[in-house]
C-alpha cells in the first residue's frame, strides 16, 4: 500500500468520484464534512488543504483532508466547521488509521467528532461522545409521531410552544431552502451578535470564512451546496439555521434566533418544525452534530458515538489532557489558530478574547440558570 500526499485543488475527476463512492457505501461516511466537495470547498476560500490517498493494487483505497500546522501537527479540513472527521475508506481495508497520518506527515491531530466505522484508530487514547441526528427517511410525520410516542409530554408541550408563537407572534411559516440574502445575513448577524454578548470567538469574521458562507448559498445543488431554512411568525423572522449539504444529509453549522422571541423557545420550535418539513426538499438526515445534550437528545432518540481527543503517533492521551481554566484557555487559542490562519487575525482574535472574558463569565453564570430550556413541563 502507497500513500501520496497532494493539494486538494490537484484532486482529479477520477478521484473526487472515488472518494464520493467510498462514502456511499459507509452509511457513517454520509456527512458533507468528510467528502470531496467539502474539502474543496476550503481549499477555494481557505487555499491549504491537503488529502492524503491510499493507494492499493492500483486503486484510491483512502482519503482524508486536513490542513498543516508545524512540527508534524495538523488540523481537520475547515475547522473549526468540522464537526466529524473520518478517513474515508473501502469496507474492510486492512489500515493502520495511526501509519496512514504518519505517512502523510501527521504525527498528532485533534479531533473533536472522529468517525471510525472500519476500526482504523485504537480506541484507548481517545474518549466516546455523542453526536445527534434526526432521521427522517420514513416522513416528518411518522418521525414526529415516533417522538409523541416515546414521550408524550414533551411533544404536547412542543406543540404548545408553536400555538403560544402562533398566536401571540403571528401565523407561522416555515421556509425550506430559504434563497432570500437578507434573510441569510440576518441568520449570520443574529449570530455574530450572540458571539459578542457571549464574550465567545466570532468565527465568522475571517474573510475565508464569509467567502465560504456565501459560496455555500450560491449553491442550490442538492447534490452538495448551502442550505437555508428559516421560521417565521408573521412577517416576523424568529429563528433560522444554515449550513451545508451533500445529498439528503444536511449539517447545519449556524444557528440563532431572535432574541425578542426567546420566550416563546424558537429553537425548540425550529426543529420541530424542520422535521416535519425537510423531506420537501429531499432531506433525511439532519445531523445536529455534538454538545447541548439537553435539547438534542429530545429530537434524536438514537445518536450515534463519534471519539474525541488526539490522534497520531504523538497524541495525547484523553485521560492526560489537562482541564480546568487551563484547558479551556488551551482550546480557546486552538480555535482561534484554526480559524484565524494569519498572525494578523491570530492576534485580534486573541486579544479580543481577553477583553470579552468579563462577559464570557456573566454568559456562563446567566446560562447555568436559564440555558436548559425544559420541554417536559
Amino acid at each position: 500500500m502507497k500513500v501520496i500526499t497532494i493539494s486538494a485543488e490537484a484532486l482529479t475527476t477520477g478521484q473526487i468520484a472515488r472518494w464520493a463512492a467510498l462514502q456511499a457505501e459507509t452509511k457513517e461516511f454520509g456527512s458533507p464534512l468528510v467528502g470531496p466537495y467539502f474539502a474543496q470547498l476550503i481549499q477555494r476560500h481557505r487555499g491549504d488543504v491537503h488529502v492524503a490517498i491510499a493507494e492499493q493494487d492500483g486503486r484510491d483505497v483512502a482519503f482524508f483532508a486536513f490542513h498543516k500546522a508545524s512540527h508534524g501537527y495538523a488540523r481537520p479540513v475547515g475547522a473549526p466547521f468540522s464537526d466529524y472527521q473520518a478517513v474515508v475508506s473501502e469496507p474492510g481495508l486492512e489500515l493502520d488509521g495511526t501509519a496512514f497520518l504518519a505517512e502523510a506527515g501527521i504525527e498528532r491531530m485533534a479531533v473533536s467528532g472522529l468517525m471510525d466505522p472500519h476500526g482504523l484508530f485504537a480506541q484507548a487514547a481517545l474518549e466516546p461522545t455523542l453526536g445527534y441526528r434526526i432521521s427522517v427517511k420514513d416522513g416528518g410525520a411518522a418521525k414526529l409521531e415516533r417522538l409523541r410516542q416515546a414521550n408524550p409530554k414533551w411533544a404536547k408541550n412542543l406543540r404548545r410552544l408553536a400555538n403560544k408563537m402562533d398566536r401571540e407572534l403571528g401565523p407561522i411559516r416555515f421556509v425550506t431552502g430559504d434563497t432570500s440574502p437578507t434573510a441569510l445575513e440576518a441568520v449570520l448577524s443574529l449570530k455574530v451578535e450572540q458571539y459578542h454578548e457571549s464574550g465567545l470567538t466570532d468565527v465568522l469574521r475571517p474573510n475565508w470564512v464569509k467567502a465560504m458562507m456565501q459560496d455555500l448559498f450560491t449553491r442550490t445543488d442538492p447534490n452538495f451546496g448551502g442550505c437555508l431554512i428559516t421560521l417565521y411568525a408573521g412577517d416576523y423572522m424568529v429563528s433560522g439555521q444554515f449550513g451545508v449539504r451533500q445529498g439528503g444529509w444536511f449539517h447545519p453549522w449556524i444557528a440563532s434566533s431572535c432574541p425578542k422571541a426567546h420566550p416563546y423557545s424558537p429553537g425548540i420550535v425550529f426543529l420541530g418544525q424542520m422535521i416535519r418539513y425537510a423531506e420537501d426538499i429531499g432531506i433525511e438526515t439532519i445531523d445536529l452534530a455534538q454538545g447541548h445534550s439537553h435539547y438534542k437528545a429530545q429530537f434524536s432518540r438514537n445518536p450515534v458515538t463519534v471519539q474525541t481527543g488526539q490522534v497520531g503517533r504523538r497524541a495525547i492521551p484523553a485521560s492526560a489532557v489537562k482541564s480546568g481554566p487551563i484547558g479551556m484557555i488551551q482550546k480557546r487559542l486552538d480555535l482561534i489558530a484554526s480559524v484565524e490562519p494569519d498572525l494578523a487575525g491570530r492576534l485580534h482574535a486573541g486579544w479580543t478574547a481577553v477583553t470579552s472574558a468579563p462577559r464570557r463569565l456573566m454568559a456562563r453564570g446567566k446560562a447555568q440558570q436559564t440555558d436548559r430550556v425544559s420541554t417536559d413541563d
